[in-house]
């Protein structure tokens, strides 16, 4: 907790705990409710996220907290699996514009039956399953734009862009110029692939429930952000159920993905 600008005033609770807090005066009042049908999918979380803004992590803890799976480079692993190639291949592929995988056309990486397998297809059919089945967070691939909004909550991560070009060079221990190249292209690629495939404007705040800065709310103030919109827009918080099977993929892969993406922004 940073030091207050007015040391006078009654110290703020942690973040953390008032979130918690909230949870609690839920819990209370739901023993009080009759016994209703118990939804069939809990709603999904998207995060949509300029370069910088470490949406990958605050996607994991987020997932973590509600005990939901998250999906990131996962949903390459799917298609990988479905197009029988492998990730490295797929991966060149993610979040580009067609024009930008034709270019790569000729190399000895990629060939014309991967491109023609129309990659933004897959993305759409898995994002669709994972909506349907609930209980999952979605980090980036246009996410928001698939999803019904009454049954998401679609977050978007923005930050300055000097503040994101310092993340991605502390991150990746990388001099300031490359990571600001490294910055404009993500973002371009991003906006393109969600402008091409879906015909979208990503940058569109109308499009998003919340929208956070992670230069002023970074670390557990982003989450909790995340956690109480989610309360304030559903209602409650999800329970945890382990015996679904999109728990089973969280188990299995939930530490790896963790590892994976620890310095992914």
């Amino acid at each position: 907790m940073t030091e207050l600008k007015w040391p006078h005033l009654p110290h703020p609770r942690d973040v953390g705990s008032i979130v918690e807090a909230q949870v609690r005066r839920w819990t209370l009042s739901k023993r009080n409710r009759p016994i209703a049908a118990v939804p069939e999918a809990c709603p999904v979380v998207t995060i949509s996220r300029e370069c910088g803004t470490r949406g990958t992590a605050l996607g994991i803890r987020v997932a973590e907290q509600l005990g939901f799976s998250c999906w990131d480079s996962e949903i390459v692993t799917e298609i990988a699996r479905l197009l029988q190639t492998d990730e490295t291949t797929i991966g060149a592929f993610d979040e580009r514009t067609r024009g930008a995988l034709e270019d790569l056309i000729g190399t000895s990486l990629f060939s014309q039956d991967i491109v023609s397998a129309d990659y933004a297809e897959h993305i759409r059919s898995i994002i669709n399953s994972i909506a349907r089945r609930g209980r999952a967070v979605v980090v980036g691939r246009g996410a928001q734009f698939l999803v019904d909004p009454n049954h998401s909550l679609r977050i978007r991560l923005v930050a300055p862009f000097e503040h994101r070009i310092s993340e991605i060079s502390t991150l990746r221990e990388i001099a300031f110029g490359e990571a600001k190249r490294i910055v404009e292209t993500s973002d371009k690629d991003r906006a393109a692939f969600v402008h091409q495939f879906l015909g979208k404007d990503i940058t569109d705040p109308a499009q998003y429930d919340v929208v956070i800065n992670t230069k002023s709310y970074a670390g557990e103030r982003a989450d909790a952000l995340v956690m109480m919109a989610y309360l304030s827009k559903f209602g409650e918080l999800p329970l945890a159920d382990p015996t679904r099977e999109i728990e089973a993929h969280a188990s299995a892969g939930g530490s790896t993905t963790a590892a994976k993406h620890a310095s992914d922004a």
